[in-house]
């Protein structure tokens, strides 16, 4: 069921929690007067039965989108127009509260002090309003949006590892682990051997910021089991939300669901119903800007609990910043990716008189697609709705807004004696507009050639669905095909989230499927298809229920794709239709953010085809292509990645040739070898093109080497409007800022030409760099051959990591290559400075493969400019075989102070 992205206005305590300026005092008797007419406008509720003291979503069903629209026109229609923090009003409940703060005041008024809980609000697939002409508009729009849809299957890339920490293990702080029975007490005593304070707990300590919630490892005796776990993590998640809602953390959820994600084959069939874990992580990371989240499938295959620690605990401490880790026990680190995939509709298994079962297809999206399908199937639908059909009064079937409606049903109670409340009027409205909608799907169903029922069933109801369905084959003949579409949202932070919207929303997904494959079980079943959301493949703010109950419909109808090889199966991950509850203000923020809306009648087309489609995928995601930073809506390009490591004598021995007066020094380009790792972790599935502008801020002196290390993060941002670019930079344990870069990736590795353009050299003069005119020392003597020098530059064959022997490490760059290659921008620079001098700045690094070369490399430093104290060179290395493999482009070095 595709839901759109919901905006960050759910008002969590993040929000409120900050200290903002109060905007311009406005006269607050206009403001007061002001919100009760543009709430009746957007509402359709009598101004007479409004007051200031009514919770915007609790008493008057506003939801977020509502409220966008609300706080618009306030701003523009007020006296003095004000501009108050969106992120302060999206925290205020009533309506007393915005007009307080919009007048000045930065008390509340009005203010509930209890407010109403969120009321689940009834989606077939989208909400029912969803059904605006699909070519609405401008044409030209309309075709360039068309052009940004696609489809997109799920696979497993591999993902190297950075050989650094999840942030918030290695600083000390408490680290809770959690849920996973036998494994807790092993994992703390494997993550205490490596220097983090871990404790094993049953539950989880007021104020903890750091979790690793094992739950998903463990052993399931029944499906109920097994989705219990989903509702346990969730509970996890609450318990930190208070503290991660606007701090940094960690919170670590582990599963096994076959080291694949569910992806490869996987025997037992308990496993797909805990798979909802990792849409709540992503969601958590979408909701909690400042936390590292991550979720992380780890085949057990009959391992002991100590050689599955020692893999979990090595990930933690070594893996990288992926937020979807896969660990087969075979080996390899994998992550996953969404690859366009176009779509075959070749076979139709569901031909005339075939009868399928629709649960949520009399309303929304979901009822336009069957009424698609119908005209080419010619099928029989048995669609199933919470809805009880009944007879509409003469006296409305005339009236078609909104606000009219509502007045006369207004008119109706009252000349009843009746005084019914704002949302007593909106349920009487719901059920009359639904009742409206499922007689129009019915008929659309029949105009188009198929037959249609309506059952008032709700799908999770097996002993009713069983009956019903007795009937049907009697009358029909046996089900073929399922669409589960059916689904409800109650939008809400984690924080926030009561445990009856969790279980409402949750269950009329997962029981829903859970019952409609139970009481078709002994059908010739030849479709099987669930109506996902993009929110399941990226996560969203405000539905980690919805999102999880998804996750776990894909990968349950997955396994009944691998389980019944004649069964075709289909797991939709719809991305935001176009529609009714898309305001003009919605639809310019999702083309800001690059997110596509589907037109009902494409997106009722991409249906039909996958239908149809013979392709073997299963599951999709329907739309534009789904990036996780799209639905953060606010504060997207706020984002921080990090990753940590600690630099010791034991992990980087080889650094003790890189001293200056005793204390190692660490290299530039070592620093620019973790650059490199995070960014390939914090974009998985691209590659570093180059790093721009690399900086030394100021260099770094492991003065704990010998005793404990030095703590370092690595740090990154996405720049607004840089597709594939991130922000980079490298702070200590104080948050001293030492370096920073621009990382450009990209899909493709860049092309290189091969060669290196000639040098006039004169003949090295046999002085002995390494005694006399470099400090390094060791491993760090790295220039192989000088072949000679001159002012325009200088030529040697300089030594790899491999020659090195530099091979503990998961290296990206070859930075002892590398390192060779400014030692020998030092030499050009003694030459044409007439003294020590140190690189200080690159202004790019240039990539050109990713696994560093197995011989030895030439180098050629060229003089580009010469100042009074600095001087620049570019630096080019290419392999045996003459091929290019990194450029340093802009090397300035700067003379040091002479004593």
């Amino acid at each position: 069921s595709a839901a759109l992205p919901e905006p960050a206005l759910a008002g969590g305590p993040r929000s409120r929690a900050a200290a903002l300026p109060t905007p311009t005092p406005t006269p607050a008797i206009d403001l007061a007067a002001l919100m009760l007419q543009i709430v009746a406008e957007k509402t359709g509720y009598p101004v007479d039965m409004l007051g200031l003291e009514m919770d915007l979503e609790g008493d008057l069903g506003i939801d977020s989108i509502k409220r966008v629209e609300t706080l618009s026109a306030i701003e523009e229609r007020s006296p003095t127009p004000s501009r108050g923090d969106r992120a302060h009003l999206s925290g205020l409940h009533t309506l007393g509260e915005i007009v307080g703060y919009l007048g000045g005041s930065t008390k509340a008024t009005g203010h509930s002090s209890d407010p109403a809980p969120a009321k689940a609000s009834a989606h077939s697939a989208d909400p029912p309003q969803a059904k605006a002409p699909a070519h609405s508009g401008d044409p030209q729009q309309q075709t360039a949006q068309k052009s940004d849809l696609g489809r997109f299957c799920l696979e497993l890339i591999d993902a190297p590892v950075t050989g650094m920490a999840q942030p918030g293990l290695l600083g000390g702080g408490e680290v809770w682990v959690i849920g996973g029975a036998q494994y807790n007490s092993v994992v703390v005593e494997q993550l205490r051997e490596r220097g983090v304070n871990a404790h094993a707990v049953d539950a989880l300590p007021p104020g903890a910021t750091a979790c690793v919630y094992l739950g998903g490892l463990r052993d399931c005796a029944d499906v109920a089991a097994a989705v219990a776990i989903n509702r346990e993590a969730f509970a996890v998640a609450q318990a930190l939300a208070p503290a991660l809602s606007a701090a940094r953390g960690l919170f670590v959820c582990v599963q096994d669901t076959g080291g694949s994600f569910g992806l490869d084959a996987a025997s037992d069939p308990l496993r797909p119903w805990l798979s909802g874990l990792p849409a709540l992580v992503k969601t958590a990371a979408l909701e909690w800007p400042q936390a590292a989240c991550k979720a992380i499938d780890l085949e057990r295959a009959g391992r002991t609990p100590e050689a599955i620690s020692s893999t979990l605990v090595d990930e933690l401490l070594d893996g990288g910043a992926e937020i979807e880790v896969a660990l087969p026990a075979a080996g390899g680190r994998f992550t996953l990716a969404s690859v366009a995939a176009p779509v075959h509709p070749t076979v139709a298994l569901i031909g005339p008189g075939d009868v399928v079962l629709v649960s949520g297809g009399a309303r929304g999206v979901t009822a336009a697609c069957i009424a698609q399908w119908a005209g080419e199937s010619r099928a029989r639908f048995v669609l199933l709705g919470r809805t009880v059909l009944a007879d509409e009064p003469a006296s409305l079937t005339q009236l078609e807004d909104e606000p009219a409606l509502k007045a006369a049903l207004l008119a109706q109670a009252r000349a009843r004696g009746e005084s019914p409340t704002p949302p007593q009027l909106a349920e009487q409205l719901r059920e009359l507009k639904a009742n409206r909608e499922i007689r129009q799907t019915l008929a659309a169903i029949t105009a188009a050639g198929g037959e249609a029922r309506y059952l008032a069933i709700d799908v999770a109801d097996r002993d009713a669905l069983q009956s019903a369905l007795g009937e049907i084959r009697t009358q029909w003949g046996p089900i073929r095909g399922v669409v589960h579409a059916a689904g409800v949202l109650a939008d809400k932070s984690i924080a926030e989230k009561t445990t009856a919207q969790f279980d409402r929303v949750f269950d009329t997904k997962v029981d829903g499927l859970r019952a409609l494959l139970e009481v078709t079980a002994d059908d010739p079943l030849a479709l099987l298809c669930v109506f996902s959301s993009v929110s399941a493949r990226c996560g969203n703010n405000g539905q980690s229920d919805y999102a999880m109950a998804n996750e776990v419909l894909a990968k349950v109808v997955v396994h009944e794709a691998r389980r019944r090889p004649q069964l075709r199966v289909k797991s939709l991950g719809w991305g935001p239709w176009e529609g009714g509850m898309v305001t003009p203000h919605l639809r310019t923020r999702f083309a800001e953010l690059g997110v596509p809306m589907i037109p009902l009648a494409v997106g009722a087309r991409m249906f039909a085809d996958e239908m149809r489609d013979a392709g073997g995928e299963v599951e999709l995601v329907l739309g534009g292509a789904p990036r996780a930073e799209a639905l953060l809506f606010a504060g997207a390009s706020a984002r921080v990645y990090e990753l940590e490591l600690n630099v010791q004598r034991l992990s980087h021995g080889y650094l003790e040739g890189h001293a200056v007066n005793g204390t190692p020094v660490v290299p530039v380009v070592l620093v620019a070898e973790w650059l490199s790792r995070a960014a390939r972790s914090f974009r998985p599935g691209l590659k570093l093109a180059a790093l721009h502008d690399f900086k030394v801020l100021k260099g770094i002196r492991l003065t704990g080497f010998d005793n404990g290390g030095n703590r370092f993060l690595i740090q990154g941002t996405a720049i607004p409007d840089g597709e594939g670019q991130l922000q980079l930079a490298v702070r200590d344990a104080k948050g001293q800022l030492h370096y920073c870069a621009r990382a450009e990736l990209s899909i493709e590795q860049r092309a290189a030409d091969s060669g290196l353009p000639a040098l006039n050299l004169d003949a090295w003069d046999g002085e002995p760099i390494y005694q006399d005119l470099l400090f390094h020392r060791g491993s760090f003597e790295l220039i192989e051959n000088i072949e000679g020098i001159s002012d325009q530059g200088v030529g040697a064959t300089v030594r790899g990591v491999e020659h090195a022997g530099w091979t503990d490490e998961p290296w990206q760059l070859d930075v002892a290559a590398l390192d060779g290659g400014l030692q020998m921008a030092v030499l050009f620079g003694q030459r044409m400075l007439g003294g020590a001098n140190l690189p200080t700045a690159v202004d790019e690094i240039r990539v050109y493969g990713v696994a560093p070369s197995k011989g030895l490399i030439r180098a050629a430093a060229y003089g580009r400019k010469l100042g009074s104290n600095a001087v620049t060179t570019d630096i080019l290395f290419t392999d045996s075989q003459g091929r290019r493999l990194t450029e340093l482009r802009g090397v300035q070095n700067h003379a040091l102070p002479r004593h």
